[in-house]
């Protein structure tokens, strides 16, 4: 084999191997690509699972703020001699109720952010 030709064999060699190379870069770029975009649409349902049980959770708060609520109001309706008393019984706790659920849109926040 003469020198050109090992030459020409090496060449050719080299422009096989760029050619692979951009192939593998090429798919490379694709992969990262692909990886992303499972990584948003992770992202995505959590944050939709985040708000649903979120929701859940706020639904069941408000529901027991409007029951304690009604509870008072009956009171109050009932005996105006003992309005003042049934105020000062529910507030304490409406405004605990009120309280988780402040607490509770505070954990979604944080929760749809930190995802």
């Amino acid at each position: 084999m003469t020198t050109e030709t090992r030459i020409a064999n090496l060449e050719a060699q080299i422009n096989r191997l760029e050619a692979r190379e951009s192939e593998l870069r090429e798919q490379l770029a694709k992969a990262q690509l692909d990886q992303w975009y499972a990584r948003i649409e992770d992202l995505e349902l959590q944050a939709h699972l985040g708000v649903m049980e979120t929701n859940d959770r706020l639904k069941g708060l408000v529901r027991q703020v409007r029951d304690a609520w009604s509870e008072a109001k009956v009171q109050v309706e009932a005996t105006t001699s003992t309005a003042f008393d049934a105020i000062e019984s529910a507030r304490g706790r409406i405004e605990g109720l009120l309280g988780d659920v402040r607490h509770g849109v505070a954990e979604a926040r944080d929760k749809v952010w930190s995802s």
